[in-house]
């Protein structure tokens, strides 16, 4: 009886073992920032977020905590990036999410630069100096491009422009247009945005610490004369555990 007993127990602790090694925990982080740009009648809000996915068995789970204690770090197993663009207007809120399939630093839009009444940026997935379109990014053409180096167009350091006549400075009242730059963390890592549109409406950004890791959550408010606070961005930048199938909605499946 005794021997059987200790067989079963380790048919029991063998199958756990398996499925311990088998099963897996899924995890996703967001990070996000990016650009706001105004003048007296409307915001643009050009934000990049960051996806970045970990799958662990449960057997690896506690060596992954442990690493993470200790101060390592662990690369992710999958990316994805997208850029979320939202206008806001006296009338109404507009938001459209682009996709960016390479999600290495600098592959995404960026330098975002008002230029003759459009806001163009430098796409290195549409080959150079690209405009937003409404609901997308398109690649401008040789005369806008051509124009837009000519115009010598200054930072807020009195520097001059980079790639394709665009900066990536702050801007202050610049042809009616300012810019700033907005970016999820503690109160104390980021300035934080506060811009009256015309006295149409003020843009304000809130960042609040999650915990003692240094997450943070970072939320973008809207306040118009007379009326309630609205939010129109969230992001939670702790890392959250999620389900297979959430991990591969977002990812893809693997």
């Amino acid at each position: 009886m005794r021997k059987r007993t200790k067989v079963m127990v380790a048919i029991v602790i063998c199958a756990a073992a398996v499925a311990a090694s088998a099963l897996r925990i899924y995890f996703i982080r967001e990070d996000s920032g990016g650009d706001v740009l105004w003048n007296a009648n409307e915001a643009y809000l050009f934000i990049g977020v960051s996806r970045r996915g970990a799958h662990v068995s449960y057997l690896q789970y506690p060596w992954m905590i442990f690493k993470e204690y200790v101060g390592g770090v662990r690369l992710p197993d999958n990316e994805r990036g997208s850029v979320t663009v939202i206008q806001v207007t006296p009338s109404g809120v507009e938001q459209h999410i682009v996709e960016v399939a390479n999600t290495s630093p600098g592959s995404g839009p960026g330098e975002y630069t008002p230029f003759e009444g459009r806001i163009y940026a430098n796409c290195p997935a549409l080959g150079g100096l690209c405009r937003w379109a409404g609901d997308h990014f398109e690649r401008a053409t040789e005369d806008e491009s051509t124009r837009l180096v000519s115009s010598s167009f200054p930072d807020s350091k009195g520097w001059s422009n980079r790639v394709f006549g665009l900066t990536s400075w702050p801007l202050d009242n610049l042809g009616g247009w300012s810019k700033r730059a907005i970016g999820a963390g503690p109160a104390n890592t980021f300035a934080r945005l506060t811009a009256d549109v015309g006295g149409r409406f003020t843009l304000s950004e809130k960042s609040d610490p999650l915990d003692h890791t240094g997450y943070a959550a970072v939320s973008i408010y809207v306040q118009r004369p007379s009326q309630t606070p609205e939010r129109i961005w969230y992001l939670d930048g702790h890392p959250r555990r999620v389900s297979k199938a959430e991990y591969e909605l977002t990812f893809g499946r693997r």
